[in-house]
């Protein structure tokens, strides 16, 4: 199996409705890649946030087309915007058990976009890009 595979799609829909798809399909694909990751097909991950991958927004920003990347390939670029990092961090968290790990997708109406956070177990939401962002000072 190749190293890392990205998906491109348009992005179709607005506001919540956007927001929504994108949360799904994200959903679905950290359920993929953590069965990968407990497969033991791909080559073993690092956590995340002792990766050295750094966040940083996508060029496609704003063509209505986004990129998703999966966690192998982010690590292999070393670096990944909000999907991308979100995406990775609920995987490992599936396959490490935590069970009630959910993509969550929040659009906001004065800048017209939507933002990707991992909501744990406890409910409480973790942004993967701020983390990345705080640890590099």
């Amino acid at each position: 199996m190749a190293l890392g595979w990205v998906v491109v799609a348009p992005l179709r829909g607005t506001g919540r409705i956007l927001a929504e798809g994108v949360r799904s399909v994200l959903q679905a694909y950290a359920e993929h890649d953590a069965r990968l990751i407990l497969s033991g097909t791909m080559p073993t991950l690092p956590p995340l946030y002792a990766s050295g991958v750094r966040f940083e927004p996508e060029d496609t920003q704003g063509t209505g087309y986004e990129e998703w990347a999966d966690p192998w390939l982010v690590w292999k670029r070393g670096k990944g915007d909000c999907d991308d990092l979100v995406r990775w961090r609920a995987a490992e968290l599936l396959a490490a058990k935590e069970l009630k790990v959910h993509v969550a997708s929040i659009w906001d109406d004065v800048t017209q976009r939507y933002h990707v956070a991992v909501r744990r177990a406890s409910g409480g939401l973790e942004d993967p890009s701020k983390v990345l962002l705080l640890m590099r000072g």
